[in-house]
């Protein structure tokens, strides 16, 4: 893990010895109100990213774009990403706010197929569980490192088939 200029473990450890238990909890509500705060900036930092990759995107540019980013986070920062899968209890008004705001990129390019109502609803489903599912076993090894990359293009690639407005077959015509 890459350190920067000026902070390492005993600096910040020395720093968090010179915080006294009452002028932490003036700050946050204990470790679950800590908790709260940490998922509430990683969920809108996380968003505004997802939003950048797909801006001025749509169809399947903005599915690789949005998947990519998605991945790099998670392999970026392992910690944050595992965190934004653990919402705070209870879900107050302001944690749905910041998820709201922050699924706005993922509605876009899911919408930008064409999908619309109730199929975007269980289409995004699929696509975060898919690509959710390929970096969760690829951040623990579970998929070898042989052409890793073109596997999650591949995925990306049927994923985007799945979501392209279909094209009626012969036994159907």
């Amino acid at each position: 893990m890459a350190t920067r200029v000026g902070l390492d473990r005993a600096a910040v450890i020395a720093a968090a010895l010179g915080i006294r238990g009452p002028s932490l909890y003036a700050h946050v509500r204990g470790q679950a109100g800590l908790r709260r705060d940490l998922w509430l900036w990683v969920v809108a930092d996380l968003g505004d990213r997802l939003r950048d990759s797909v801006m001025g995107r749509s169809g399947e540019t903005a599915l690789f774009s949005f998947a990519e980013a998605m991945r790099d986070y998670a392999r970026r920062y392992p910690g944050r990403y595992q965190l934004t899968l653990d919402p705070p209890v209870p879900f107050d008004d302001e944690a749905i706010a910041v998820r709201r705001r922050a699924n706005a990129a993922f509605e876009a390019m899911i919408t930008s197929f064409g999908v619309r109502g109730e199929q975007a609803h269980h289409a995004g489903r699929a696509l975060r569980a898919a690509i959710h599912g390929f970096v969760a076993l690829e951040a623990s090894d579970a998929i070898g490192d042989h052409e890793v990359d073109a596997s999650f293009e591949t995925m990306l690639v049927l994923l985007s088939r799945g979501l392209s407005p279909q094209q009626p077959n012969a036994a159907t015509a």
